[in-house]
């Protein structure tokens, strides 16, 4: 019989007390096991288009074009999309017919954040992902507000992967 001052063992499922820090039974640290099975849960970092115009000289492009520039850019743009999880980087390439890449985060060895000029003064910069995975040696994102702090937090949901995986380092062949 459950009430307010008792709650049930997330692992054994025998009757506790509700402020209870260690179950008495199995002997479990209770927040201990919320924070591993919160970091086990994927949390979306971000989703989205990457932006029409990333570059000052896309701005040069449009004015140079007329405007047409403009619509191609818009167009590619609609033909990326990233989905960056806590857990793996999901890329979705292509308008009518498509391709995702997916990378899990654990496999990333090396975060470069490249800012060329006309990224610059745009406000944006290019992120270029190193990983193990064979088949997805360089992964770029870009087009992202904000993309060095996400830099940032990627980085520490890789090594919190790293960690949850027991993977202690990856070498190269």
């Amino acid at each position: 019989m459950l009430n307010d001052d008792t709650k049930l063992c997330p692992v054994c499922g025998e009757t506790i007390k509700a402020v209870a820090v260690k179950c008495r039974f199995c002997n479990t640290d209770l927040s201990a096991h919320d924070s591993n099975r919160e970091a086990e849960a994927e949390k979306t970092l971000y989703a989205g288009h990457p932006a029409i115009i990333y570059s000052a000289w896309q701005w040069v492009a449009v004015f140079f074009t007329g405007g047409i520039a403009y619509l191609y850019y818009w167009v590619q743009s609609l033909g990326i999309t990233y989905h960056l999880t806590s857990q793996r980087i999901r890329i979705e390439r292509g308008i009518l017919s498509k391709t995702m890449d997916s990378v899990e985060l654990f496999t990333i060895e090396h975060f470069d954040l490249h800012k060329p000029l006309g990224m610059r003064l745009a406000g944006y910069c290019r992120l270029h992902l190193r990983s193990s995975d064979a088949g997805y040696r360089m992964i770029s994102i870009y087009g992202i507000k904000r993309l060095e702090a996400l830099a940032d937090v990627l980085r520490e949901c890789s090594l919190r992967e790293r960690t949850r995986r027991r993977i202690t380092s990856i070498i190269q062949p």
